[in-house]
């Protein structure tokens, strides 16, 4: 039984102590490499932290920043990754609540980690793998390890504007990273491109992939998302045969036309979570890469990444939603009506899971921990802990998991229609010229917004929706944009265009 994740790094490294792990586009770390940067660092670590504490990682994103982690994890400690072009002020949120023992910065960061390390202590990476590994310390730290110790905790955006962080463990990750290789097939021979950030919990797909698997895993540089011929370049240089994309970044590549041009042939799996994937720039994929596996999934931070995926396998019209199908192995999906009974066939309620992909919690925050995770109300013979995660779904006819939105999404409008803003997104997003947008609603006013970008003007994004909506689901106001508003993590940044466009 794997207990810790870096259990695979020594097997990897000892298999194949010179194959790539992690390259970007000037740096490259072979297993044997990465394992003992981490053995190194983790030793000058452990001469100056105890174990089970918070190691902050304020790095660029490199193979080194992994290298930063896994030192931590060689430690007996946890990491929490930071975004580099963070505020200092959100940071200092994060900190407020973390506490972190140490912090690891590289040298384009020391000056910024330095200002808001506060009493953390903190050091350089290189030169803390500048250290001689001592086998015994880091041998004594794995033996007191047991698999629910955490592994990283991951800052998220919170209702209050206090970043909550999501706690997961080594067992959680072991789990995750058994069921790709089970399901989805990724094995050795894999090659990865990552475009998730480190910050982000997609990215935990291609890291520990390569570490249990011994595949290699590229970053892709920010660069090829603006310039799609540059990415299908990276891609083909790199051999990479399988990414897990947000779908706004493959929305984007089959927007700009280059699928049609000079489609990235190569790709054996493309993944996708995160956001809503529309049907009509996914079939633009599938006819420009048709020989590839597609797959959709779902997952919320809180529960290790992903806990429903759909493996693409029938033809979609560009207006239908997609499925998110089903739970993954080892993971129990629920579908509460407000009673907290589950839903029949058709019928709307909140997404509830269990399992081992369960997070221990918000961390240094029991009353959210308590509200978001609680007890299985199905089950009143023993504690079983549940995930609210706060999204609506409901089954199709084929007994496959539609996902509606956020329960927030749910708007009343005109005093009596529920309306799931999805659903309008969803017929968006199938008109043709249109690149990218989504719906808003301005509870005050008691108006559905719709921003979007593309050619299309106002008059002819409201005809195009009057043909596939009622009338009482069509926005009430349009707002066309050159570019949308993105979060670090390529998604539609909402908050931003709520308070630009309803206040």
């Amino acid at each position: 039984m794997v207990a810790n994740v870096l259990e695979w790094l020594d097997a990897s490294a000892a298999r194949l102590p010179d194959k790539i792990a992690f390259g970007d586009e000037k740096t490259t770390l072979t297993f044997a490499q990465l394992r003992d940067l981490s053995r190194r660092a983790g030793t000058y670590l452990s001469r100056r932290v105890g174990t089970g504490l918070p190691v902050a990682v304020f790095m660029e994103k490199t193979p080194a920043c992994l290298a930063a982690f896994f030192a931590a994890v060689s430690a007996g400690c946890f990491y929490v990754p930071l975004d580099t072009k963070m505020p200092p002020e959100r940071i200092r949120l994060i900190f407020d609540t973390l506490h972190p023992a140490f912090v690891f910065y590289d040298e384009k960061n020391a000056q910024a980690a330095q200002a808001v390390a506060g009493d953390a202590q903190s050091a350089l990476f290189s030169a803390a793998c500048e250290t001689r590994p001592d086998e015994a310390a880091l041998a004594a730290v794995r033996a007191a390890h047991v698999d629910t110790d955490l592994l990283y905790v991951l800052f998220t955006s919170g209702s209050t504007g206090v970043p909550k962080g999501v706690t997961i463990s080594h067992r959680s990750m072991v789990d995750y990273a058994d069921w790709l290789h089970d399901a989805l097939d990724i094995d050795e021979s894999c090659v990865l491109g990552n475009q998730a950030p480190f910050v982000f919990d997609n990215s935990t797909l291609d890291i520990y992939s390569t570490l249990r698997n011994g595949c290699t895993t590229w970053i892709i540089p920010k660069k090829c998302f603006s310039f799609h011929r540059t990415m299908v370049r990276f891609l083909a240089e790199h051999a990479i045969d399988t990414i897990f994309f947000v779908p706004s970044a493959l929305i984007s590549m089959a927007n700009s036309g280059i699928l049609e041009k000079d489609p990235p042939t190569g790709l054996k799996r493309i993944y996708f979570c995160g956001e809503v994937m529309p049907n009509r720039q996914l079939n633009q994929w599938r006819r420009a890469v048709p020989d590839a596996v597609y797959c959709n999934m779902y997952g919320p931070t809180e529960i290790t990444d992903v806990c429903a995926y759909y493996v693409v396998d029938r033809d979609f019209d560009d207006e239908e939603p997609l499925p998110i199908g089903r739970a993954c192995a080892n993971t129990r999906i629920l579908i509460l009506n407000d009673k907290n009974e589950p839903v029949e066939p058709g019928q709307t309620g909140e997404i509830c899971v269990l399992g081992t992909c369960l997070s221990l919690g918000y961390y240094n925050n029991p009353a959210q921990t308590e509200r978001a995770f609680v007890q299985n109300p199905l089950n009143t013979a023993f504690h079983e802990r549940m995930y609210r995660t706060g999204d609506l779904a409901r089954y199709n006819d084929r007994g496959q998991i539609m996902f509606l939105g956020r329960k927030d999404f749910q708007i009343k409008h005109q005093g009596c229609y529920r309306i799931e803003l999805g659903e309008i997104e969803t017929a968006l997003l199938a008109i043709p010229g249109l690149s990218n947008g989504c719906c808003l609603f301005d509870e005050a006013k008691d108006e559905i917004v719709c921003v979007y970008t593309g050619e299309e003007d106002e008059r002819a994004v409201a005809r195009a929706l009057a043909v596939k909506l009622p009338a009482y689901m069509l926005p009430n106001r349009y707002e066309r944009l050159d570019r949308l508003p993105m979060t670090i993590n390529d998604k539609i940044d909402r908050v931003t265009l709520k308070k630009t466009y309803i206040g």
